[in-house]
């Protein structure tokens, strides 16, 4: 699609995203208003924003939607608790997520000015805390025990998010690639966002570190990898193909009869908005970075045309961003494009799909089941709760577990950066952390 194609596609996506956000916070703030009636004015404040936001959407020919509001409150409620006293600091978290929708919606829309005035009425009433609260202690994350469906006939390794050139990227890495070469995995797949800013050095770090590996590896690219901030320039698509000898379009190999289809979703334009510093609450300074929703190219439809083909046998597909519904924050936004989501649907619908895992996220979560068939995010090596995760494939399904990596030192001293909210958004149920699939 052209440049103004794209522009107004995204700011679809932001109003239907943004209405979303706002009606599922008023709902979550009816449930804290039965304990503390000072959000009962949250309520009403949300609803009107949404209301805002939905006069705007029918004014584009859109709708709202409706059915993702109530997996994206199960989301916030499970960040934030059911109660505003339940986890340390949740009130300043829910207004950060509308801080972010005024910080990116109201000059795209009209009734933009009455949605700040909305915002900071609520604001006002916020009671910041005299001092931040410490962060829980050191408790290790163990594997949730799951027996493989039958004989293991080969173990693969999934490296997500890896942001080569932020804080402990570089350590935590090489912390997982020593654990991945102790496993036994025969091939590992990494899940994009190799670097964190784009940049040549970083690409070149993350490929002398991923050269460690003693597997095969296949990688893909992630938002992050396709604006060089240092360069200010959409430079991904060259680095990428210098570093990895391939195109990002996407690769479909095959292991022990198993195809491994890697897709990389990303679009290869500039965000229109610097990147958000959800701590302040504003915008950073410089370059926004690439545009955060995921995306399709032609060829990688036809990849997922060759992995539905009949008699195509078992295969697992791989790609940086959730498909839609995708319940995460934001919403709709976050996730890969609805067309290409539904295209994905219809390959699964092939039989031949066992799972589908991404990245992007940097937290264990179950995105959503195709007629049991797995969507699933995957952890990071950088971030709490600090691992990857391995499969072992048998001829009647799988099984999965997240790791922590086993460098306990660097683990427990990295615990420090993970306050509360970020511990409850990351880690995941067991059922996130450990499963089992057999095909139908």
């Amino acid at each position: 699609m052209d440049s103004e194609q794209l522009a107004a596609d995204l700011v679809d996506d932001l109003a239907r995203s943004c209405w979303v956000i706002e009606t599922a916070r008023s709902s979550l703030y009816r449930g804290w208003a039965g304990t503390d009636p000072r959000y009962e004015q949250n309520v009403d404040i949300c609803h009107e924003r949404a209301h805002l936001i939905e006069a705007s959407l029918n004014e584009r020919s859109k709708r709202p939607d409706h059915e993702l509001v109530d997996g994206h409150l199960a989301w916030m409620t499970s960040v934030a608790g059911d109660d505003p006293e339940e986890v340390p600091l949740a009130p300043f978290f829910i207004d950060r997520l509308g801080l972010w929708v005024d910080s990116h919606l109201p000059r795209f829309i009209g009734g933009g000015g009455r949605l700040v005035e909305l915002g900071e009425k609520a604001r006002a009433e916020l009671r910041f805390p005299e001092s931040f609260p410490p962060p829980p202690p050191y408790e290790p994350v163990r594997p949730v025990e799951v027996e493989p469906p039958g004989e293991i006939t080969f173990r693969f390794g999934i490296l997500a998010d890896l942001h080569f050139g932020s804080a402990r990227a570089a350590d935590h890495a090489r912390a997982a690639i020593e654990d991945l070469n102790a496993s036994g995995a025969e091939l590992v797949v990494q899940l994009g966002d190799l670097t964190d800013k784009g940049d040549r050095d970083e690409y070149e770090a993350a490929t002398q570190a991923l050269a460690q590996l003693d597997c095969p590896f296949v990688t893909m690219m992630g938002n992050h990898d396709v604006f060089s901030f240092a360069e200010e320039q959409l430079l991904g698509k060259e680095l990428y193909a210098e570093k990895f000898g391939r195109a990002p379009d996407g690769v479909v190999l095959e292991h022990k009869g198993v195809k491994f289809c890697v897709l990389d979703s990303v679009e290869h334009a500039a965000s229109p908005f610097p990147g958000f510093d959800f701590t302040s609450g504003s915008f950073a300074d410089g370059p926004g970075g690439a545009i955060v929703r995921g995306a399709l190219s032609p060829p990688q439809h036809d990849l997922l045309a060759d992995v539905a083909a009949p008699g195509g046998g078992p295969a697992f597909v791989f790609l940086h961003h959730p498909p839609q519904p995708f319940p995460g924050f934001p919403p709709i936004l976050f996730g890969l494009r609805d067309i290409d989501s539904g295209r994905l649907h219809a390959t699964i619908d092939s039989g031949n799909v066992w799972g589908v895992f991404a990245g992007h996220t940097h937290r264990n979560f179950r995105t959503r089941d195709y007629d049991g068939v797995p969507a699933h995010e995957v952890g990071i090596p950088r971030d709490f709760p600090f691992g990857y995760a391995l499969v072992d494939v048998t001829d009647a399904g799988y099984a999965y577990r997240f790791m922590q990596l086993s460098d306990e030192e660097l683990v427990s001293s990295a615990y420090e950066t993970a306050g509360h909210l970020w511990r409850r958004y990351a880690l995941g149920d067991e059922t996130a952390r450990g499963f089992t699939f057999s095909p139908a």
